[in-house]
C-alpha cells in the first residue's frame, strides 16, 4: 500500500530547468569572430528531441513545439 506525501510546501520553490536543443565545438577564433545572423550548425535535427535538465540532471525529454507565437518543449518521457 503506498502512502501520499504532502509537498505541498514545495509549491513555491523555483527551480532552473534547461532545455538543450543541440550542441556543437568551435574553435576559440570562431567564436570571437561570429557576427549578428551567423549561423551555427548543431548536432541535432529540427525533429529530434530535446532534453531537459533540473540542476545538470537529465530529467526529461521532449518535442519542439510552437505555442502562441513562442516555442516551447513538450515533454514525451520522463528520464
Amino acid at each position: 500500500m503506498s502512502q501520499e506525501h504532502d509537498i505541498s510546501f514545495l509549491k513555491d520553490v523555483t527551480v532552473k530547468v534547461t532545455g538543450e536543443v543541440g550542441r556543437v565545438k568551435k574553435l576559440f577564433i570562431e567564436i570571437i569572430t561570429l557576427k549578428e545572423g551567423d549561423i551555427i550548425k548543431l548536432d541535432k535535427h529540427i525533429e529530434d528531441y530535446v532534453e531537459l535538465y533540473v540542476k545538470d540532471q537529465l530529467f526529461a525529454v521532449g518535442e519542439l513545439i510552437v505555442a502562441n507565437e513562442k516555442y516551447g518543449i513538450r515533454v514525451v518521457d520522463l528520464a
